[in-house]
């Protein structure tokens, strides 16, 4: 192949992969508002332990499913709780699911989690989970609104799937 093939074949590529960055919401911009909220009242399983675990990818892909499928109304939520005590590779959880309203069934092995709380400093974000900012860059924006409006925030973020492209990060106010 000569020189210029090479290089329009390289252009088209990069451009093929900037196209798609901005059509999975590479660029959206991460919105962070205080909203108020009532009481999250939640069902799930408790999780301590590597982030990497078996364990843990099932106890997210249950609840998605029982979600999806209608067993249980609400959303899927993760609740990442601050642990000094962990090392690098391990995490503290809550995964299941946020309720829409009361139910009296629970999964298997589910326990029942409320978290009273008014008010949250809430981060939006609007794009496919591959080129999402990181959980880091997130919580730092959320922090440095709260310290602004002079909040004392929880330590632990509530993570809410709401669909495919639409993730809700909320740390409520003390």
């Amino acid at each position: 192949m000569n020189k210029k093939t090479i290089i329009a074949m390289l252009a088209i590529m990069v451009g093929g992969a900037v196209a798609i960055y901005f059509y999975l919401g590479g660029l959206n911009s991460v919105e962070v508002t205080v909203e108020t909220v009532s009481d999250y009242n939640m069902v799930g399983v408790r999780f301590k332990g590597n982030g990497d675990s078996d364990t843990l990818r099932t106890a997210f892909f249950d609840a998605r499913k029982y979600v999806e499928e209608g067993r249980v109304k609400g959303v899927l939520t993760l609740i990442h709780y601050k642990d000094t005590t962990l090392t690098d590779e391990q995490v503290n959880v809550f995964v299941g699911i946020k309720l829409a309203q009361g139910t009296a069934d629970l999964p298997a092995g589910y326990q029942r989690l409320t978290i009273p709380a008014k008010r949250s400093v809430r981060a939006t974000i609007e794009a496919h989970n591959s080129v999402m900012p990181n959980s880091e860059t997130v919580e730092d924006r959320m922090l440095e609104k709260a310290e602004e409006l002079r909040f004392e925030l929880s330590d632990f973020t509530i993570e809410q799937y709401i669909s495919e492209r639409i993730l809700m990060i909320d740390m409520p106010v003390r």
